[in-house]
Protein backbone atom coordinates (compact mmCIF):
# COMPACT_ATOMS: atom_id res chain seq x y z
CA UNK A 1 0.00 0.00 0.00
CA UNK A 2 1.31 3.33 -0.88
CA UNK A 3 1.86 5.61 2.06
CA UNK A 4 0.72 8.44 -0.23
CA UNK A 5 -2.63 6.67 -0.60
CA UNK A 6 -3.14 6.69 3.19
CA UNK A 7 -2.24 10.36 3.44
CA UNK A 8 -4.53 11.22 0.54
CA UNK A 9 -7.43 9.55 2.37
CA UNK A 10 -6.45 11.36 5.57
CA UNK A 11 -6.44 14.73 3.84
CA UNK A 12 -9.42 14.05 1.54
CA UNK A 13 -11.89 11.77 3.36
CA UNK A 14 -14.70 13.01 1.11
CA UNK A 15 -13.27 10.67 -1.56
CA UNK A 16 -14.20 7.79 0.77
CA UNK A 17 -17.77 8.35 1.96
CA UNK A 18 -18.90 5.83 4.56
CA UNK A 19 -21.24 3.07 3.38
CA UNK A 20 -24.19 2.37 5.64
CA UNK A 21 -24.97 4.25 8.84
CA UNK A 22 -22.27 6.88 9.17
CA UNK A 23 -23.17 7.84 12.76
CA UNK A 24 -19.90 8.06 14.64
CA UNK A 25 -17.73 8.25 11.52
CA UNK A 26 -15.26 11.12 11.45
CA UNK A 27 -15.71 13.22 8.32
CA UNK A 28 -13.18 15.98 8.97
CA UNK A 29 -9.99 16.01 6.94
CA UNK A 30 -6.57 16.31 8.57
CA UNK A 31 -4.44 19.22 7.44
CA UNK A 32 -1.26 17.16 7.75
CA UNK A 33 -0.46 13.70 6.52
CA UNK A 34 1.25 11.12 8.68
CA UNK A 35 5.00 11.27 8.98
CA UNK A 36 6.51 7.95 7.88
CA UNK A 37 7.88 6.05 10.87
CA UNK A 38 10.52 3.39 10.15
CA UNK A 39 9.86 1.93 13.61
CA UNK A 40 6.10 1.58 13.06
CA UNK A 41 6.76 0.20 9.57
CA UNK A 42 8.93 -2.51 11.14
CA UNK A 43 6.20 -3.26 13.71
CA UNK A 44 3.54 -3.46 10.97
CA UNK A 45 5.65 -5.80 8.83
CA UNK A 46 6.48 -8.05 11.79
CA UNK A 47 2.80 -8.21 12.68
CA UNK A 48 1.86 -9.27 9.15
CA UNK A 49 4.46 -12.05 9.27
CA UNK A 50 2.97 -13.26 12.56
CA UNK A 51 -0.60 -13.14 11.22
CA UNK A 52 0.19 -15.08 8.05
CA UNK A 53 1.28 -18.03 10.19
CA UNK A 54 -2.06 -18.15 12.04
CA UNK A 55 -5.14 -20.07 10.93
CA UNK A 56 -7.72 -18.33 8.79
CA UNK A 57 -10.37 -18.54 11.54
CA UNK A 58 -8.05 -17.42 14.34
CA UNK A 59 -7.01 -14.27 12.51
CA UNK A 60 -10.57 -12.96 12.23
CA UNK A 61 -11.92 -14.16 15.57
CA UNK A 62 -12.57 -11.42 18.11
CA UNK A 63 -9.60 -9.10 18.46
CA UNK A 64 -7.00 -11.74 17.54
CA UNK A 65 -6.07 -9.73 14.45
CA UNK A 66 -4.43 -7.21 16.78
CA UNK A 67 -2.64 -9.71 19.03
CA UNK A 68 1.03 -10.53 18.72
CA UNK A 69 3.08 -13.58 19.67
CA UNK A 70 2.79 -12.72 23.38
CA UNK A 71 -1.00 -12.97 23.14
CA UNK A 72 -1.36 -9.29 24.06
CA UNK A 73 -2.63 -6.49 21.86
CA UNK A 74 0.27 -4.96 19.94
CA UNK A 75 -0.44 -1.48 21.33
CA UNK A 76 -0.48 -2.49 25.00
CA UNK A 77 2.26 -1.33 27.37
CA UNK A 78 5.43 -3.34 26.85
CA UNK A 79 4.32 -4.59 23.43
CA UNK A 80 5.83 -3.74 20.00
CA UNK A 81 4.34 -0.27 19.48
CA UNK A 82 5.27 0.80 23.01
CA UNK A 83 8.74 -0.69 22.56
CA UNK A 84 9.10 1.38 19.36
CA UNK A 85 8.73 4.55 21.48
CA UNK A 86 5.06 5.39 20.88
CA UNK A 87 3.72 6.08 24.33
CA UNK A 88 1.25 8.94 23.95
CA UNK A 89 -1.24 7.23 21.62
CA UNK A 90 -1.25 4.02 19.56
CA UNK A 91 -3.66 2.38 17.11
CA UNK A 92 -3.59 -0.35 14.51
CA UNK A 93 -5.65 -1.11 11.41
CA UNK A 94 -5.42 -4.58 9.89
CA UNK A 95 -7.13 -5.88 6.76
CA UNK A 96 -6.79 -9.42 5.43
CA UNK A 97 -7.71 -10.95 2.10
CA UNK A 98 -7.75 -7.76 0.06
CA UNK A 99 -5.56 -8.11 -3.02
CA UNK A 100 -4.88 -4.40 -3.53
CA UNK A 101 -3.96 -1.50 -1.31
CA UNK A 102 -6.96 0.43 -2.56
CA UNK A 103 -9.36 -2.34 -1.44
CA UNK A 104 -7.85 -2.42 2.06
CA UNK A 105 -8.04 1.37 2.38
CA UNK A 106 -11.65 1.46 1.16
CA UNK A 107 -12.51 -1.21 3.75
CA UNK A 108 -11.05 0.93 6.53
CA UNK A 109 -12.55 4.18 5.29
CA UNK A 110 -15.91 3.11 3.84
CA UNK A 111 -16.96 -0.30 5.14
CA UNK A 112 -16.07 0.03 8.82
CA UNK A 113 -19.58 0.47 10.26
CA UNK A 114 -19.52 -2.92 12.03
CA UNK A 115 -16.34 -1.81 13.84
CA UNK A 116 -17.89 1.48 14.95
CA UNK A 117 -15.81 3.41 12.42
CA UNK A 118 -12.72 2.86 14.58
CA UNK A 119 -10.42 2.22 11.60
CA UNK A 120 -11.61 5.29 9.71
CA UNK A 121 -11.51 7.45 12.83
CA UNK A 122 -7.96 6.32 13.65
CA UNK A 123 -6.76 7.37 10.19
CA UNK A 124 -8.52 10.72 10.53
CA UNK A 125 -7.37 11.43 14.10
CA UNK A 126 -5.48 14.66 13.46
CA UNK A 127 -3.49 14.46 16.70
CA UNK A 128 -1.72 11.32 15.47
CA UNK A 129 1.61 12.27 14.01
CA UNK A 130 3.23 9.17 12.55
CA UNK A 131 2.40 5.85 10.93
CA UNK A 132 4.02 2.80 9.45
CA UNK A 133 2.57 0.56 6.80
CA UNK A 134 3.16 -3.11 6.08
CA UNK A 135 1.96 -5.63 3.50
CA UNK A 136 2.65 -9.34 3.25
CA UNK A 137 1.53 -11.78 0.61
CA UNK A 138 1.04 -15.44 1.56
CA UNK A 139 -0.62 -17.35 4.38
CA UNK A 140 -4.25 -18.47 4.57
CA UNK A 141 -5.72 -15.03 3.74
CA UNK A 142 -3.35 -14.31 0.84
CA UNK A 143 -2.73 -10.66 1.72
CA UNK A 144 -2.16 -8.91 5.05
CA UNK A 145 -2.21 -5.11 5.35
CA UNK A 146 -1.29 -3.38 8.62
CA UNK A 147 -1.25 0.33 9.36
CA UNK A 148 0.26 1.14 12.76
CA UNK A 149 -0.24 4.72 13.97
CA UNK A 150 1.14 6.54 16.96
CA UNK A 151 2.30 9.64 18.72
CA UNK A 152 5.49 9.65 20.75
Amino acid sequence: MSFDLINDARQHPEKYPPHGNSAGATMTACANGFGLSPQLTDVANAHNLFLKDQSRDWAVSGDHMHRGPSGKLVWEAGEPMDQAGYRSWRAENVAVGFTTAEEALRFWMQDDERFGWGHRNAILRSETQEAGLGHHEGGPWGHYWTLDMGTR
